[in-house]
């Protein structure tokens, strides 16, 4: 019994650790400064306390190491913990800190939904400034690759509406997922 019960905290605490894997890939002409910025409570309603949002799993925020400056061909990398909530975006030099006037990635992962435990989508409602796609692992590719790529791609500038129905985000199963961004696919 005791065993089975260490097995069983060993399990929990590794499943409290998991990460999700996000590799970078710049294919742009010029160098890319990838950007990975929390947006707990400032842009969604799932702040970092638990049961807030109507949500069963409170988002944690990323307190990691931020992308290096990728050159053209370069990718890179990392983990991002279970339960984040936030953006990324290029960098160009016009962006706020949190991807404000630039395109950019939302992610919501590990949100305790069964119909969406992962969400995600392109945005370019503050300005379309990149070209981006987000791959991932056994779930729907989503690409913008110019400021006309239309709702079931990417929110577009200065849509407020939603398209309506939120149609550019994608859903995706449990559990940790590899997701590649990729500037100027």
């Amino acid at each position: 019994m005791f065993t089975k019960s260490i097995i069983a905290v060993i399990a929990m605490v590794s499943l409290a650790v998991a990460d999700h894997t996000f590799i970078f890939r710049n294919n742009c002409s010029n160098n890319v400064t990838p950007r990975i910025a929390n947006t707990n409570c400032g842009y969604s309603p799932r702040c970092n306390t638990p049961g807030s949002g109507g949500v069963p799993n409170p988002a944690i925020s990323y307190t990691g190491p931020q992308p290096n400056t990728l050159g053209r061909g370069q990718s890179q990398t990392m983990t991002i913990n279970r339960q984040w909530n936030g953006r990324i975006f290029n960098q160009n030099g016009n962006c706020g800190g949190s991807g404000e006037n630039c395109s950019l990635g939302e992610f919501n992962l590990d949100t305790g939904n069964n119909f969406t435990p992962q969400a995600y989508d392109l945005s370019n409602i503050q300005g379309f400034t990149q070209s981006m796609r987000i791959e991932v692992s056994g779930c729907a590719t989503v690409t913008c690759t110019n400021v006309n790529c239309g709702c079931s791609n990417a929110y577009p500038p200065g849509d407020l509406s939603g398209c309506g129905n939120d149609s550019p985000v994608r859903g995706c199963g449990a559990g940790d997922k590899t997701w590649t961004i990729t500037f100027c696919p």
